[in-house]
């Protein structure tokens, strides 16, 4: 694990720093004017005040919008003994202050820590993380976070993500400023390319930390499995909890700093919810506490996230690993331990053992080439466009190709749709983000996939089996006809019962791209399928007529 993180920090900071000396060297000996040394002063240096000034400008942007509230650990004490207890000793025992301690005032659960040195860290919980985890639980969350500090898990990340974002202003500043041979727009694009890289090797190291505090946690506390049930509850508490649009800013805003990335949890929450015996979330959302649950009956959720390859492309837009895999590494450590554990991964194994990895792999592999055809089609028409340039047309006739491959391969034909359940559809193995499988679900629309926005067009359905899904709606009218139904229709049909026909696609969170929605008094027809093969074919219709209008010129010409 050590080793692990030691090269994620390394590959990630060394590569970070190579593409931002790169950048400023390459301009500083292209132009003349720009002074390499002075710039990287000036950089270090804001970089420096930046890291220093952040947590209080953490603090006032949590005062304006959070009810944001400072406790003592004798103020957590009384909330949870066991935890101030906990806190001061592990905080002895690894010669690191008693962090400052924050509570936000909101019920979905999280925690998160920020500070510029060990010293003057802050540990950060929502009101929802004594809601509902049990002492021992919210013990585990706090050393999670504790973990962070001991490593000095967010000095590391705001180096990076500093050194991200002057990549990303060298892109700005150098892409406006135009001129005959001025060398300044392709670096700024150079830079862009090095922003975008850097990026997921961000996302990388802030993966590999989130591991090493798991484990920081589950050696401190003795005891993995009550982190490993706290994710699950964490995660059932976020899909639980109303949205709101104060509740999304929060969690979005603190989505990289949160002990889980909110997006990947609230589909676990409710499917794993509902694999442990744990029922209708509706009628749990009033109760004090969830307390029993089955963890024995959760493998097949994990199924996807453990053999699934397209779970590693998935999880390369996280902040942080999927909870299956974090699961899976715990009980690891519960093994070493010596100590029982809760999650039955051997389980999941033999599960995984009976699974057609032809299936998995061969499908992954052709679905990768489908994925990268339109970019495969627009190579192609610009190769032939610089060695035939007047024939430029034929750009729009290869990416209009490669794009119409992909979209026909997304939205298969629909005749005869499988009748199923969120769970089941979550428990699939076989799943994937690109190919759409038509399937049937039945339940109530309990309101709009984004909370607070009145033009949204998407919806929520909470099937028979208590899942909670995002329904994709597309009208025939490209943008305003969205916008329509998003403000006028579909507020209409918030609490209906309703009969869905779609393609289910799964990313980080769930999506059914429908293709019908039926209540008790209409049925309305999603044309996702339509627009997404629309598009491609104007393109083809539009490259051809100006191909052969090309030709007719150059025949002409000679």
């Amino acid at each position: 694990m050590k080793g692990r993180l030691i090269l994620a920090t390394t590959l990630t900071l060394g590569v970070l720093l190579f593409f931002t000396l790169s950048i400023i060297l390459i301009a500083s000996f292209l132009t003349g004017f720009i002074g390499g040394p002075i710039l990287l002063f000036l950089t270090v240096v804001f970089s420096i005040l930046t890291w220093l000034i952040s947590p209080w400008l953490i603090d006032l942007m949590h005062k304006w919008f959070y009810k944001f509230e400072f406790i003592e650990i004798e103020d957590l004490e009384e909330r949870s003994p066991h935890t101030a207890k906990f806190l001061r000793e592990a905080c002895e025992r690894n010669g690191i202050k008693i962090p400052m301690l924050r509570i936000v005032d909101d019920l979905n659960p999280t925690a998160y820590c920020y500070g510029s040195y060990p010293s003057n860290s802050r540990i950060v919980v929502s009101e929802g993380i004594f809601h509902y985890l049990t002492h021992e639980e919210v013990t585990a969350v706090y050393a999670h976070e504790l973990g962070h500090i001991k490593n000095l898990d967010f000095i590391l990340m705001t180096v990076a993500n500093t050194l991200l974002m002057i990549l990303y202003e060298i892109y700005i500043i150098f892409t406006r400023m135009r001129g005959r041979k001025n060398p300044l727009p392709i670096i700024g694009l150079v830079s862009l390319i090095f922003w975008w890289i850097g990026s997921y090797f961000v996302l990388y190291l802030s993966r590999t930390r989130e591991y090493l505090a798991d484990h920081f946690s589950g050696v401190e506390t003795g005891d993995p499995n009550t982190l490993a049930t706290a994710l699950v509850k964490i995660s059932y508490g976020i899909a639980a909890q109303p949205d709101t649009e104060n509740t999304k800013r929060l969690l979005a805003s603190t989505r990289s700093l949160g002990i889980s990335d909110y997006k990947s949890a609230d589909n676990v929450g409710r499917t794993v919810s509902l694999a442990a015996g744990m029922g209708d979330i509706e009628s749990k959302i009033k109760s004090k506490k969830i307390i029993e649950f089955d963890p024995s009956r959760v493998s097949k959720v994990f199924l996807f996230d453990v053999y699934n390859p397209w779970a590693k492309v998935v999880q390369l837009g996280s902040t942080h690993p999927l909870t299956g895999l974090r699961i899976k590494a715990l009980m690891n450590l519960c093994d070493e331990k010596g100590t029982g554990a809760l999650f039955n991964f051997e389980e999941i194994t033999l599960e995984g053992l009976k699974l057609d990895k032809g299936r998995l792999y061969g499908r992954f592999f052709f679905e990768v080439l489908i994925y990268f055809a339109p970019i495969v089609g627009l190579l192609f028409g610009l190769i032939f466009t610089a060695i035939v340039p007047p024939l430029f047309g034929i750009i729009f006739c290869t990416f209009g190709l490669g794009l119409f491959i992909k979209n026909i391969y997304r939205y298969p034909p629909i005749s005869q749709p499988e009748d199923t359940t969120v769970f089941d559809l979550m428990c699939d193995p076989y799943a994937s983000p690109l190919r759409g499988k038509p399937v049937t679900i039945q339940g109530t629309i309990i309101g709009k996939a984004t909370a607070g926005s009145i033009f949204s067009e998407d919806l929520a359905i909470h099937d028979i089996s208590g899942g909670l899904m995002t329904l994709n709606y597309e009208s025939i009218i490209p943008f305003f006809g969205n916008l329509y139904f998003g403000y006028s229709t579909s507020k209409k049909i918030i609490g209906h019962k309703v009969n869905t026909t779609g393609w289910f696609r799964r990313k980080v969170y769930q999506i059914i791209d429908l293709k019908t929605l039926i209540t008790e008094e209409r049925d309305f027809k999603s044309y996702t399928r339509f627009k997404a093969l629309a598009l491609p074919f104007i393109m083809m219709i539009i490259g051809t007529i100006l191909f052969l209008a090309n030709i007719v010129i150059l025949i002409l010409a000679f």
